[in-house]
């Protein structure tokens, strides 16, 4: 597959969401230190992340299928507009009630644009190459993820005001040419278009689609153990008698979670595409359990390495098949509302953090017992994905059945 084959429109997404991410990433890995310089407590900083997250879990039921009545163009260009207005508001904001106005923005914009662009993914991309798309999707993610950080550090945008101006401008253009871009290539919309669903769409989705039901309710387990990356494990480096100097060391494991992704993300993604999404995915929770429980045996820096290494596998056998099984579950005029039901799986990045930090208190930061729980608990999502494999060998064989 080369680049001649991928439609104007699905590139307009993959490079519009790599430079999105990328301004992003100059801003968001420090905006908990940019809240702190104006003088807000920690608890009060948590509950500005709080709320972005809340509000697009909420409205994770409403955006996707709002993109399956009124089309992928009008629902990305309102997410657009909502992430250029959500950055000049923090860029401008000083009081606390701002914040909130402009972190519930952030998670509405998020609901809208995410479930749109990867639907018009699929709209727009051959089903035999839909694979490929999605991982390139991710990859194009996972390095802005990489150097965004970094090139803040080397531009002084850390911290900056004008930082948030940046976000705001690449939003700006990135909805500009999204709009060139479907002026100059028009497509046929999904027949979700004539059909247009309700707006509760997504709650009998929920209730008729057994398959998908298991396959949200394990990803927000293995969310649940993803999450620990970013929250609990930081925390426990920093504080644990064994290892000196947190703060770098972390730094070195971003860094082989980041190679390791890279390395691997292709010869998975092939694994995959021959067991299936949903082995894919529990093999991913699986492996990830096994790497959260080594971390807990971990009382030197070698063993914390090669937990990463195992970590990263299972995310990457996880999100490298995410929105390929979405895509494969949902009927073409349900498209948008299936990829919006997967924000649902945000509850998991929500509670996560939250139940790490009550068992690193719990138990005064030993990582057995800590990292022991939280490795069980993202486990339970291996048994919601074979009750997910079950159902939709249930539903193919019905299929067949009804065919023949």
């Amino acid at each position: 597959m080369n680049m001649r084959q991928i439609h104007p429109l699905t590139l307009g997404v993959l490079f519009g969401t790599f430079f999105a991410r990328l301004s992003t990433f100059f801003v968001m890995p420090f905006f908990a230190i940019y809240l702190a310089t104006l003088g807000f407590s920690a608890s009060v900083i948590g509950t500005v992340f709080a709320v972005s997250a809340m509000s697009g879990l909420f409205m994770s039921f409403f955006g996707g299928t709002l993109s399956d009545r009124h089309g992928r163009k009008q629902l990305m260009l309102i997410g657009i507009g909502l992430n250029a207005l959500t950055f000049t508001g923090f860029a401008l904001a000083t009081e606390l009630v701002w914040f909130y106005v402009f972190s519930v923005l952030m998670g509405v914009s998020r609901s809208f644009l995410e479930p749109a662009s990867r639907a018009l993914i699929s709209d727009t991309t051959k089903p035999e190459q839909r694979v490929i798309v999605y991982n390139v999707r991710y990859f194009l993610i996972n390095i802005a993820a990489a150097i965004g950080p970094l090139l803040a550090v080397v531009l002084s945008l850390t911290g900056a005001k004008s930082a948030f101006f940046v976000v705001t401008g690449v939003y700006v253009f990135y909805g500009l040419v999204i709009s060139g871009l479907f002026k100059k290539y028009p497509f046929e919309e999904s027949d979700g278009i004539k059909v247009r669903p309700r707006l509760t769409e997504t709650f009998r989705v929920l209730k008729e689609d057994k398959t998908f039901r298991f396959v949200i309710i394990g990803m927000i387990f293995a969310i649940i153990g993803y999450s620990q990356f970013n929250s609990t494990l930081p925390q426990f480096i920093a504080f644990h008698d064994g290892f000196s100097d947190g703060s770098r060391l972390f730094a070195y494991l971003l860094t082989v979670n980041a190679i390791t992704v890279l390395v691997v993300q292709y010869p998975i993604m092939k694994f995959g595409i021959r067991v299936s999404p949903i082995k894919s995915l529990f093999f991913g929770v699986a492996t990830l359990s096994i790497g959260l429980l080594l971390i807990g045996f971990a009382t030197e820096t070698w063993v914390l390495f090669v937990a990463m290494v195992i970590f990263t596998i299972g995310e990457v056998l996880m999100f490298t098949m995410t929105d390929v099984l979405t895509d494969e579950l949902a009927p073409e005029h349900l498209r948008g509302t299936y990829f919006g039901a997967m924000g649902l799986t945000a509850l998991g990045q929500s509670v996560g953090p939250i139940i790490g930090g009550l068992l690193l208190d719990g138990f005064n930061n030993a990582g057995l017992p800590v990292f022991a729980i939280l490795s069980i608990v993202t486990a339970f999502g291996a048994f919601f994905f074979m009750g997910a494999l079950t159902e939709r060998k249930a539903s193919l064989a019905l299929i067949e059945e009804k065919a023949g």
